[in-house]
């Protein structure tokens, strides 16, 4: 038996391969270079950098919010003076 008729009985797989995801995915998260077209990791990078699109928009609502919270605040503030 080959060492790849061995890989076909496993359940999970090899450490190496998990290794090449997460990194795949984090560079991705990071902005790194996509591997060449056509590569097998490319769709590891895509979620890695949809993880990066992802976390840039809710950052940007974030700020954005809390920034119209503060202004409405200061706005009743103001208001409650005399």
């Amino acid at each position: 038996m080959t060492q790849y008729d061995d890989n076909k009985e496993r359940e999970y797989p090899e450490p190496e391969t998990i290794l090449a995801i997460r990194g795949a995915i984090a560079t991705g998260q990071m902005g790194g270079p996509m591997g060449l077209p056509g590569h097998w990791l490319n769709e590891f990078w895509q979620i890695g950098a949809a993880l990066r699109d992802h976390a840039e928009i809710v950052q940007a609502y974030e700020s954005a919010a809390r920034q119209e919270v503060l202004l409405t605040s200061a706005s009743y503030l103001d208001m409650a003076t005399p």
